[in-house]
């Protein structure tokens, strides 16, 4: 069976890396994103099983991102795209969830956390 493929979009580089090498110890492909530009370029690419977008990010933001991405036509879609954030301001939220398939909250995620998330989307 093929590896997942999971694209994590994260301007912060410790969490860019641990979020990276959990998932990578745990199994799965992972490329990143350093800014909402570079993440919009993977994700119109496409083919990722998952896409773990973060809201703050220089050059252009994660619901910026998710608007300008719906507007395009993915050379290969993207299967699940879930928003990292470290705000609980109920209208982000609101438009992360229209926008996405659901949401993280950075502050409250262990690196155990992630693997359990991530495995329950890429199983929904």
């Amino acid at each position: 069976m093929d590896k997942e493929k999971i694209l994590i979009v994260e301007d912060d580089p410790l969490l860019r890396e641990l979020y990276t090498n959990t998932l990578t110890d745990d199994g799965y492909l992972v490329e990143s994103a350093i800014d909402g530009e570079q993440g919009l370029e993977k994700m119109k690419a496409g083919g990722y099983d998952l896409v773990l977008l973060d809201i703050i990010l220089p050059k252009m933001d994660g619901l910026s991102v998710m608007k300008q991405y719906v507007g395009s036509s993915p050379t290969t879609p993207n299967k699940k795209i879930v928003f990292l954030t470290n705000l609980d301001k109920d209208e982000e939220i609101k438009e992360a969830l229209k926008l996405g398939n659901g949401y993280l909250i950075k502050s409250e995620i262990t690196p155990g956390d992630l693997l359990r998330e991530v495995k329950l989307y890429l199983s929904q």
